[in-house]
């Protein structure tokens, strides 16, 4: 089912906002700058989701992002001197949007839109999918659900732990 254009033009300025994000984490400094830019990317992936109608799914990604960027900006946030110089991963962050542009240009330019006459089984990942989101979508956004209440568990549980010390 084709998306109306309004749909299309939420999808696609939420993916450019995702992609930008993205790009901007890993090429700005300051942790400040980069908590800006993971959050700017976590609107950008709730607004895919609520675009493809997944509202549950929109809301636990922007909690997820915008907690993360609250960490990654905070006073306390410390970071680990890593062996790879600034440099090469800039130079990662680029050829991961090359590759991204690649495979943008072959989903664009593709035979995507014409469904085959092969579905993929009962295992491929297009029955998967349906399965998910056809018939299991509650059982999906509660393990999703859950799995945030544990990520939560676990944080409130480490700084206790990080206060008795």
């Amino acid at each position: 089912m084709p998306m109306d254009s309004l749909h299309a033009i939420g999808f696609y300025v939420s993916s450019a906002l995702a992609v930008s994000g993205a790009l901007l984490v890993a090429l700005l400094p300051g942790t400040g700058a980069r908590g800006t830019a993971l959050a700017v990317a976590g609107v950008g992936i709730a607004g895919i989701y609520l675009s493809l109608s997944a509202g549950f799914s929109a809301a636990v990604a922007i909690l997820c992002y915008a907690s993360c960027a609250l960490l990654l900006s905070g006073q306390r946030y410390r970071t680990i001197e890593s062996a790879v110089g600034s440099v090469w991963r800039q130079v990662g962050a680029v050829g991961a949007a090359v590759l991204l542009a690649v495979l943008a240009y072959a989903a664009f330019n593709g035979n995507f839109n014409h469904p085959p006459v092969f579905f993929g089984g009962w295992f491929g990942s297009a029955a998967v999918g349906r399965l998910l989101f056809a018939h299991d979508a509650f059982a999906t956004e509660a393990v999703a659900a859950l799995t945030v209440a544990a990520l939560v568990g676990a944080t409130a549980a480490w700084r206790i732990r990080e206060r008795g010390r």
